[in-house]
């Protein structure tokens, strides 16, 4: 979800979000807490709490580790406006620091309603003392007034009144004789009629919720006992309909001469919205709103619980640590929508493996994590993570269009020797990048071994954001040749990265890191530009015009405006438009076929020319390759590698130059190393081909008298 979307659902919710730093300035403040309070952000913002939104006087202070509490807030115009609020602390990664965000409900009328029970409290303690002065005469005369029908009964008609003006249910359980009163309020409030129900001790008990029942009895046996002034208790009673209802039960018990409880009486008032409330904001806190299922807060909560169990009890565990295979593709062309649907589906896959002892987080983005409590053996875990790689490879209908997703999974073991949380999922992210690496679409162990190797992946990252900036990359061509006539009729540019330190830097090392971090677009950028310069420079110098071919990233290729930016390239240095060959792979091609096929479309009518790299490595699907606007297809290196040692190879290689000639497709065969080789190529009538066995990868300097012979001698 993006920085917009996040703050524009902050702002359209009727909740007070306000977010401010351990010092007490306020960092945030959304457009509902700016309508109530009168304050504009800007007027609060680096401002503290106390003093601006609460009187100095007042107390206000605020406990990050109390999580639900009620406090006024100070509006511009003097006015106070009754809030109850949560306070969730996180850690702000950019900048390093704890902040807290505070959000809060309106509750104002809800005190107002308070405020009109009490108000209905003492026209009730009005009738009380017209029945007795002092609590100690209605000791002295209870027994007395039972015999007194008749004024019982005008107090009683006057106790009705009050009963009936109060939004609240009162109730009174006599306890000597075991009958209950409860107000008219009471049953409405669960939506009963007098007929439905005679309420009594019993009824109450069974209307109660199960999970409820324990708590509610203990606090009235407390009170009841003595140990606590007033009975106060929170639980569910079951509606009429079979729903049940939040209510907060408050009272006192009137004793004899010797202390024993002889009458209770009390308020029940209707406390369902601000649960729903609380529980809303404590899913807000601890589950991903997407998915439903448990967020990163609450994994690390559980797997802090499962590593301290495991320590006292010698249990084993394991987190497994996925992350979906090329999904940002997704939402960068069809936007966050699409990717969605995808982990929303993932989420409802992951979900059929939950139990007891698994645990299922989304941990941001399209990234999750499982944690395995008390595992009984290594084979339990790699299984669970054969099973998740299987199920969620699959074919998604997302929008009306197809999309393929894999997964990547690192797994960790823990036991009562390692009990770091932090460690245990870094290392599970390790050992998830190791599969990456590897080729996606599986499970790895972390190892020691990953952790050193991440290391070094980590220290190239940082080498390579810098050195574009400090003209440490370079190109080196390959010719490409013309099968029959030996003659040049192409190069293809390739990047060279000479480190000042660490010297040459192979492709394979640091091309998928700038993949996966985005440098890739940058780069990418860079090597067309000085591509075509050189081409140009080239032709300008005399030499034999040929095609330059340029590899075009996933990355690049669905980046915003790309026809305009090779346009804009080779306008601005001359190059002919016939003379730029852009090759994707097949896996680029087949992740999105139709995004693919528009933007090839598009490429080719400036006059590019289009040739599919690595081709018979991936889904080699004929349906798709009809579709695609393809000039060349490149034989992969693979395949040329075996051609005369194994039939297989030979014969998918045949097939493909056939293939391609029927389907007006030129070929060119890679990593061509030998004259058996060449040959065969040769009598398959394959057109082009690179390789070793004409030139190797050279510097322009080097590959320019290669050029100027223009036939290449084998």
């Amino acid at each position: 979800m993006g920085i917009e979307l996040i703050n524009n659902t902050l702002n359209n919710l009727d909740i007070f979000i306000i977010v401010w730093d351990r010092e007490e300035n306020i960092i945030n403040f959304n457009k509902y807490s700016e309508s109530i309070s009168g304050y504009l952000q800007e007027e609060v913002i680096g401002k503290k709490w106390v003093g601006t939104l609460f009187e100095k006087d007042r107390g206000a202070y605020f406990n990050i580790k109390k999580q639900s509490y009620e406090r006024k807030l100070q509006c511009k115009d003097g006015q106070e406006v009754y809030v109850w609020w949560n306070n969730i602390a996180f850690q702000d990664e950019t900048a390093k620091s704890e902040k807290v965000i505070s959000i809060g409900m309106d509750i104002t009328k809800q005190k107002q309603t308070e405020q009109e029970l009490m108000n209905s409290y003492e026209e009730l303690e009005a009738v009380y003392e017209e029945l007795a002065a002092t609590e100690e005469e209605i000791k002295q005369n209870y027994f007395d007034l039972q015999n007194k029908e008749e004024q019982l009964r005008i107090s009683d008609e006057r106790y009705r009144l009050a009963l009936d003006g109060a939004r609240d249910a009162i109730w009174d359980w006599d306890i000597k004789r075991n009958k209950a009163f409860t107000s008219s309020r009471w049953r409405e409030m669960l939506g009963y009629t007098e007929e439905d129900l005679r309420v009594d001790h019993l009824t109450w008990k069974e209307l109660i919720h199960s999970d409820d029942k324990e708590r509610a009895f203990k606090a009235q046996k407390d009170h009841l006992d003595g140990k606590t002034p007033f009975y106060t208790s929170e639980y569910r009673l079951r509606m009429k309909n079979g729903e049940y209802k939040w209510v907060m039960v408050r009272g006192k018990a009137l004793r004899d001469e010797e202390g024993n409880p002889i009458r209770i009486a009390g308020s029940q008032t209707d406390i369902t919205e601000r649960k729903n409330f609380e529980e809303k904001i404590n899913f807000m806190a601890y589950y991903d709103s997407l998915t439903g299922l448990n967020n990163r807060a609450m994994l690390e909560m559980r797997l802090n619980k499962s590593l301290h169990e495991s320590k006292q009890n010698n249990l084993r565990g394991a987190v497994l640590f996925l992350d979906l295979d090329n999904f940002k593709s997704v939402n960068d062309t069809h936007g966050h929508s699409a990717g969605d649907e995808i982990l929303k589906g993932v989420a409802a896959i992951l979900k059929t493996f939950e139990n007891d002892n698994i645990v299922i987080s989304r941990f941001g983005g399209d990234e999750f994590v499982i944690m395995i409590h008390n595992i009984q053996s290594n084979e339990q875990v790699t299984n669970l993570a054969k099973d998740i790689v299987k199920s969620v490879n699959k074919c998604w209908l997302v929008q009306g269009r197809e999309f393929y997703s894999t997964v990547s999974v690192g797994i960790v073991f823990y036991d009562s020797k390692n009990c770091d949380t932090q460690s245990i999922l870094s290392n599970a992210d390790c050992a998830m990048y190791s599969v990456k690496k590897s080729g996606k679409d599986n499970y790895n162990v972390f190892t020691m071994e990953m952790n050193s190797k991440l290391k070094g992946r980590i220290e190239i990252e940082n080498y390579l954001r810098h050195a574009l900036e400090y003209n440490e990359l370079s190109l080196h061509y390959q010719p490409q040749i013309d099968q029959k006539t030996k003659e040049i009729i192409g190069v293809e540019a390739l990047i060279r990265w000479n480190h000042p330190t660490k010297g040459l830097i192979p492709p394979n090392d640091f091309i998928p890191i700038a993949e996966e971090t985005g440098l890739i677009v940058s780069i990418g950028d860079w090597v067309l530009r000085e591509a075509c310069r050189q081409n140009k420079l080239w032709q300008d110098m005399g030499y034999h015009k040929v095609c330059i071919s340029v590899n075009l990233s996933a990355n690049q290729l669905k980046q915003p405006g790309l026809v305009e930016k090779i346009r804009d390239v080779l306008i601005e240095t001359e190059l002919e438009p016939k003379w730029l060959c852009l090759e994707i792979t097949e896996s680029i091609a087949i992740s999105d076929i139709e995004f693919a096929v528009k933007m090839l479309t598009d490429l080719k009518e400036i006059g590019i020319s289009i040739a599919l790299d690595d081709f018979g490595t991936g889904f080699s699907s004929l349906s798709y390759l009809r579709r695609l606007p393809i000039n060349t297809i490149k034989i992969d290196k693979s395949f040329v590698d075996e051609i005369n040692e194994n039939t297989y190879a030979a014969a998918i290689t045949e097939a493909i130059i056939v293939m391609s000639h029927k389907m007006n497709m030129n070929v060119i065969a890679e990593g061509v190393e030998t004259k058996m080789q060449h040959e065969f190529l040769l009598n398959e009538n394959c057109d082009m081909a690179q390789g070793y066995l004409f030139s190797r990868p050279l510097p322009a300097g080097s590959v320019e008298s290669v050029m100027r012979n223009r036939i290449v001698s084998i």
